[in-house]
């Protein structure tokens, strides 16, 4: 009941409703709603008219009564719901009660009638066995009364009128039990015949002519079927004749049929035996090109489509596909493949070892690829399940190339080419350059280097190195000259007089072409070792280094390496060194040229040769061990040649000072540059211009000091030896300079400053005595010795032994 002496109003009643706060009313809102009928109601706001608050009080006193009872209102409803809830969870807990009961309930009946059925099912199987094995037996009585009875057919009647019926009939199931019955009927009567029952031999020839005439019918259906594209038919004649006999007969009939010709037009068509320009290109070592053989690449296309068609079409025939296509590859291989690579393989073997290896790489992957495909070709489409075909397609590819890449038939020719175009080379080189060879002055030099290393070796590993070097080395140079003999004889040298003057100019010096001609060679060979022998081609590839090293290394570069030597020695005796004779350096040529030929071979080998034996680490050490020596011998010899012109130009040098006359240097008068300075200047300008032509980078560098610096050195002895006047002070001074100016176009900053010297010493001759104490205290000069100064201050004309210490005041 309410006791409220100020009721509210009809519009906030209807705000006080606990659904509108339920429904999302928020606070603010529900104030304003209450609020705004008394705002400013009935307000003067510019003369602030009277405001009764009694309203607002007694409106918010209610609503707040009001809301009180509306939260009652509400926790009451909660507490019913949750009392609500509660009588629902126990519903439901109660009846999870009763269904898990109800279920296992059920799951006991379940077993109780699954026992009862295994029970049946025990009961039953015994008797199902039975009825199997009653059915069988009694099929097999029947199969076995029909065979008895088509026995005695053929064995009194020489036929049997129902298994006539059977083999003419259309019906399948018909032609299948015919087949079965003469197949069995052939091994019952083959069982049967005795010699001592002479119809018995008889009835088996008539069942064997039976059987004849039964499948030579089904195969000549089976033929015009497969003129007509009936696959239904052929498939059922082949199903029949494999429960005959295995099916070979079908087989063999099939593959016949469906034998691949080839056009003879196609066959000679971008054929090479014909073409003479294309085996001398093959035979050619410089050519790099891959010449493809038309008419191989057009029969294998040919012959990959026919293997698919004819694959598909086996598969739509034969129920088990693999045996027919196992026999119809082995007929393409060895009938048409081995043919055309036999005929093109031995011509090649009659053009030249290279063409023929040439050839082999070609077909080898030709053929491999194309073999390949097929692979593919039957796995992708499920033919070949358990790898069968693939086995076969390895086998076949095999027995195509194992005549021509076993490792005693391959390889030896592979060397042969090798020997062959090494050969050539070198063989022509040693005959333009016979009489520079005999001597072999470089090779004794090293040989003692050699030794004298070799003595100094402490450690057994190293002894073992050396020692298997110098054999194997020993080994292939013995090789490779018998196989030099062995040519000689075939082929009569001839003279040199006789020989083209345009192949001595090609062969008489060595070259980078024909190193090059070898290398690419060599790598040819690795490539085809990696393709057609890859087992073996980490041995292979040492031998085709040792070729490399020991035939073509030894042979030829160290051969340019002798007649270098040996025009060096030419150059190098004492009526060249002591006289105006030009030198001809044109041997250093052999020098920048040897070392190009040395990175080039050790490219080769590090990048071609060493990775073929990655996997092998004896024979990689021994292909490193073996370049190494080789590189360093040919170093060896390098330094030889460029340390003994050094010699010879050091000679020449001194031979030019031994021109400077007593008078040079104590003189009246200044004239042109003394003649031992003339010599030593055009001398240095032509060691200059050959060096920069043959030597480059570091090396030229190295050796231009090595001139200068002992140039200098003489300079330095060569003038303590003259008197030298004022004048003459001059003219040594000019000398100096033009020393200086052939040195300085060197363009060498260390030579330019050490010369420096000279020019410094120059004016200890020119320079007044009292100046001379001061001169020796700065610039080289405070670097020598006293002694050393004494000996030149010594040669002025002006010196007085007597004066000395008061004059020169030169410290001891």
């Amino acid at each position: 009941m309410n006791f409220s002496i100020y009721d509210l109003d009809e519009n906030i009643k209807k705000l006080l409703n606990l659904d509108n706060f339920l429904n999302g009313i928020t606070v603010n809102d529900f104030i304003e709603e209450i609020s705004k009928d008394h705002f400013l109601k009935e307000a003067e706001v510019n003369k602030l008219g009277y405001l009764d608050p009694k309203p607002y009080i007694r409106t918010f006193e209610s609503t707040l009564r009001e809301l009180k009872q509306l939260n009652s209102q509400s926790s009451e409803q909660t507490q019913m719901s949750e009392r609500h809830v509660d009588n629902y969870e126990l519903k439901h807990s109660e009846n999870v009660l009763q269904l898990s009961s109800n279920i296992d309930r059920s799951v006991k009946k379940f077993d109780v009638l699954d026992a009862k059925i295994s029970e049946v099912t025990n009961r039953i199987n015994p008797l199902g066995h039975s009825l199997n094995k009653i059915t069988n037996s009694r099929d097999r009585s029947l199969e076995t009364i029909f065979l008895i009875r088509a026995y005695h057919g053929f064995y009194t009647k020489e036929k049997f009128d129902a298994l006539e019926t059977l083999r003419t009939s259309s019906k399948y199931d018909d032609k299948t039990k015919c087949a079965k019955t003469v197949a069995n009927l052939l091994t019952l009567a083959k069982k049967i015949e005795s010699p001592d029952l002479p119809k018995t031999t008889k009835c088996l020839q008539v069942i064997e002519k039976y059987s004849e005439v039964m499948e030579r019918n089904l195969l000549n259906k089976f033929e015009v079927a497969s003129e007509e594209g009936h696959f239904d038919i052929m498939r059922e004649i082949a199903k029949i004749l494999f429960e005959f006999n295995g099916g070979a007969n079908v087989v063999q009939t099939f593959v016949s049929k469906n034998d691949i010709t080839l056009d003879p037009a196609q066959d000679e068509e971008g054929s090479i035996l014909d073409e003479e320009s294309t085996w001398q290109k093959l035979s050619d070592p410089n050519f790099g090109e891959v010449i493809k053989d038309k008419s191989t690449e057009n029969i294998l296309d040919t012959l990959r489509f026919e293997i698919k068609s004819r694959a598909r079409v086996i598969q739509q025939v034969f129920e088990d596909p693999v045996p027919v296509l196992k026999i119809f590859i082995q007929r393409v291989y060895a009938q048409i493949v081995q043919n055309k690579v036999n005929t093109l393989l031995q011509f090649s073997l009659s053009v030249s070892t290279l063409a023929h290896v040439r050839v082999l790489h070609v077909l080898y992957i030709l053929v491999g690829d194309f073999t390949k495909d097929v692979k593919e070709f039957l796995t992708m489409n499920e033919f070949d399940k358990e790898n069968e075909l693939n086995s076969i397609l390895d086998q076949s590819f095999y027995d195509i190339f194992i005549e021509y890449t076993s490792e005693t038939v391959y390889f030896s020719r592979e060397k042969k080419n090798l020997e062959e175009i090494v050969y050539d080379i070198v063989h022509k080189f040693n005959t333009y350059n016979e009489a520079e060879l005999s001597s072999q002055a470089l090779a004794t030099k090293i040989e003692n280097l050699d030794n004298f290393e070799y003595n100094q070796k402490s450690t057994e590993h190293a002894s073992n190195d050396r020692f298997s070097f110098h054999f194997s080395e020993r080994k292939r140079l013995n090789q490779f000259k018998a196989y030099v003999k062995s040519k000689l004889t075939d082929k009569p040298r001839n003279s040199v007089s006789e020989r083209n003057d345009l192949e001595a100019e090609l062969y008489k010096n060595i070259s980078i072409t024909k190193v090059e001609t070898v290398l690419k060679s060599a790598i040819e060979s690795v490539a085809r070792i990696l393709e057609l022998t890859p087992t073996k081609a980490p041995e292979l590839a040492l031998e085709i280094l040792e070729i490399i090293l020991f035939d073509f290394g030894k042979l030829y570069i160290g051969g340019g390496l002798e007649v270098a030597y040996d025009h060096l020695k030419q150059e190098n005796v004492s009526s060249k060194i002591n006289s105006n004779q030009e030198f001809n350096f044109d041997y250093l040529y052999t020098f920048s040229l040897v070392s190009e030929i040395l990175f080039l071979v050790s490219s080769t080998i590090k990048k071609i040769i060493l990775p073929c034996a990655v996997n092998f680490p004896n024979i990689k050490n021994r292909m490193i061990n073996l370049t190494n020596s080789y590189v360093s011998r040919c170093e060896v010899s390098l330094n030889i040649l460029l340390q003994e012109t050094l010699d010879l130009i050091a000679g020449r040098l001194a031979f030019c000072l031994t021109k400077q006359k007593k008078k040079d240097f104590f003189c009246d008068n200044i004239e042109d540059d003394t003649e031992a300075c003339e010599s030593i200047s055009e001398f240095l300008n032509v060691v200059y211009s050959t060096f920069i032509g043959t030597l480059n980078n570091d090396n030229l560098e190295n050796v231009l000091v090595k001139v200068g610096m002992n140039l200098l050195n003489q300079l330095l002895e060569h003038y303590k030896k003259f008197t030298v006047n004022s004048i003459g002070g001059i003219v040594l001074t000019k000398d100096v300079i033009r020393y200086q100016t052939c040195i300085d176009e060197w363009d060498i900053p260390e030579l330019t400053e050490n010369f420096q010297l000279l020019k410094e010493i120059g004016n200890l001759f020119t320079v007044q005595a009292k100046l001379i104490n001061s001169l020796v205290t700065e610039g080289q000069l405070a670097n020598l010795k006293p002694y050393t100064i004494r000996q030149y201050v010594a040669k002025r004309a002006d010196f007085n032994p007597s004066y000395i210490e008061r004059f020169f005041n030169l410290k001891h």
